[in-house]
């Protein structure tokens, strides 16, 4: 699905990033390699009750989204935490966090803000509750 027209650039990153931070097992790699300036993949797969072809893929769903990085280290990997994009995503958040609640203090009325027809569709709806 293209999305790129529908949402702003920063949403679009954002979401990706959190999609790649949205399972336990990749928030204890990200946690794990908080504690290292860089880590073989077999130190990260001992720590987790998963196989290594799993974590493999956790690893790569968290390189995708640039939160880690690999080099190779003979015939292993070597990983690492990407501490600037990591810390992009919390500021993001942040930002996001931020705006929800600036915006929830001045709420309005969602029927005053929508056009005709979109209020049609809302009185519907409203009906079948």
């Amino acid at each position: 699905m293209n999305t790129s027209g529908k949402y702003s650039e920063t949403f679009i990153e954002l979401a990706a990033a959190l999609q790649a931070l949205a399972h336990p097992a990749r928030l204890q790699i990200v946690e794990h390699l908080a504690k290292y300036h860089e880590c073989p993949a077999g130190a990260i797969s001992s720590e987790l009750p998963l196989s290594k072809s799993t974590v493999s893929q956790h690893m790569a769903k968290l390189r995708e989204a640039g939160l880690i990085s690999c080099s190779p280290a003979g015939i292993c990997q070597n990983y690492r935490l990407n501490e600037k994009r990591l810390n992009e995503v919390i500021q993001q958040m942040e930002s996001f966090g931020d705006m929800v609640n600036l915006l929830s203090k001045s709420k309005a009325n969602c029927k005053n803000s929508i056009s005709k027809a979109q209020l049609e569709t809302v009185e519907s709806c409203q009906l079948i509750e």
